[in-house]
């Protein structure tokens, strides 16, 4: 099982606003960006796995800047901040739900 390491990541919603993935730069391929599937389960603070069984960790902080450019709130931002918490799927929920209405 390989894990992919991202820094500058941030948050993206899924076609549909149905669940979200995250996005950023990949250490070992010099900096390109990549994203992953769906995130489906919190392992740690900056590590999150994916629908497709990978696992993800995450470097630094969110990069807010992007996201308050793509219109994201940033309330959810903040929660995001340093990384999942807990109660991220509560968040995202609402999140998305708020972007479905």
């Amino acid at each position: 099982q390989k894990n992919v390491c991202l820094t500058s990541w941030r948050i993206k919603v899924m076609d549909g606003n149905t669940a979200i993935y995250v996005e950023g730069k990949r250490k070992d391929m010099k900096d390109l960006f990549w994203h992953s599937n769906a995130i489906m389960e919190r392992i740690a603070r900056n590590q999150v796995k994916t629908t497709s069984g990978s696992i993800y960790l995450l470097q630094g902080n969110i990069d807010s800047a992007a996201m308050r450019k793509e219109g994201f709130p940033y309330r959810f931002i903040k929660r995001f901040m340093y990384g999942f918490s807990t109660k991220w799927k509560e968040y995202v929920e609402e999140f998305l739900e708020e972007r479905r209405r």
